[in-house]
């Protein structure tokens, strides 16, 4: 894999280097977030990665967005460091924009009814969404509505006057892509709305090929009802549709061998994952082997029965508090 990822991104990566590169946000947000007892300063720390992210070329980034996306999994569900792990993946896309030629790109600071990132040179706007998803998510691609809602593009795209490209983009972590039909499909090659779906490979191709740079985004979004005539829920029907305007050939034989190389990249990252988590579960194993074996005989008795009496009632007691706050009794 070295060669190839030195013939595709001119860079020389070894194991431990490219296990850097799968652990860069984690390891950033571990370095500057040293206190989780309040919700840490988003802002401050979106402007320190983003001035770590300048510091990279064109080509280390574009090796970090291939496998970009991916929540880690020692974060809690809904906690703060899950929130800015994925306010940091659009610090990535915004990026991204800006190094294709959107110069007037910027995050978006409020925090609710706008979009993640704010593409955007001169009059040509385009509202995205950057996803970001856990590997081991229950479903193995998302529901449709956690993806898209045409709502919502509407609703962002309105609040622009003056906008040459009305059009949307989501942004997506490849591995929880919808195995072949999919309502979301439809949405996307819907040319009364364009919403641009790609995946973080396709960034990172772009980045890195010369072919490519934002007037070729705008001139697809432009012509998307010549590229997409027809809606279709069918996965080969949009890629068909990208292959046949923003990859045509020779670029798509290009393309291929830098998808065949990146599909490799991710899966290494899956294994680095899943080590990361197998070495994790043996060290809380022996934490609490040791922990339970340093008990005396009515500890280990009081400490059994506090476990059992969560693991048995443990969520109905949560429910029972939330009656006894939120409801008149």
């Amino acid at each position: 894999m070295e060669d190839k990822i030195q013939d595709i991104f001119g860079l020389k990566l070894d194991i431990n280097q490219r296990k850097k590169s799968y652990d860069f946000i984690e390891t950033f947000i571990e370095t500057n977030v040293t206190d989780w007892s309040t919700a840490p300063d988003t802002e401050a720390v979106e402007i320190a990665f983003t001035e770590t992210l300048k510091t990279l070329s064109n080509n280390e980034l574009a090796f970090l967005l291939v496998h970009s996306g991916y929540i880690p999994e020692f974060y809690g569900h809904d906690s703060s460091q899950e929130t800015l792990y994925s306010k940091l993946v659009e610090s990535l896309v915004c990026e991204w924009a800006q190094r294709i030629g959107f110069s007037d790109t910027a995050l978006q600071k409020q925090k609710s009814n706008k979009e993640d990132v704010t593409v955007k040179i001169d009059n040509n706007i385009i509202v995205c969404d950057a996803k970001s998803f856990r590997l081991g998510r229950s479903q193995k691609a998302p529901n449709v509505k956690d993806v898209i809602k045409q709502a919502s593009y509407i609703k962002w795209l309105d609040q622009y006057e003056d906008n040459e490209c009305r059009a949307g983009l989501v942004t997506f972590p490849s591995l929880l892509d919808w195995k072949n039909n999919s309502e979301a499909y439809q949405y996307f090659s819907d040319h009364h709305l364009p919403i641009l779906f790609l995946f973080y490979e396709h960034l990172s191709f772009l980045l890195i090929s010369d072919s490519f740079n934002h007037q070729t985004i705008i001139d697809l979004l432009h012509n998307y009802e010549d590229v997409f005539p027809e809606s279709s829920r069918h996965k080969a029907a949009y890629i068909n549709g990208l292959n046949n305007s923003l990859f045509l050939s020779p670029i798509k034989e290009v393309l291929d061998n830098f998808l065949e190389l990146s599909a490799l990249v991710i899966k290494e990252k899956v294994q680095h994952s899943i080590q990361r988590i197998e070495a994790k579960a043996i060290e809380v194993k022996a934490a609490i082997e040791s922990h339970i074996n340093a008990m005396k005989l009515e500890q280990l008795r009081a400490f059994t029965f506090e476990v059992t009496y969560e693991n048995e009632f443990g969520q109905m007691l949560k429910q029972l508090a939330n009656i006894k706050d939120y409801r008149p009794h």
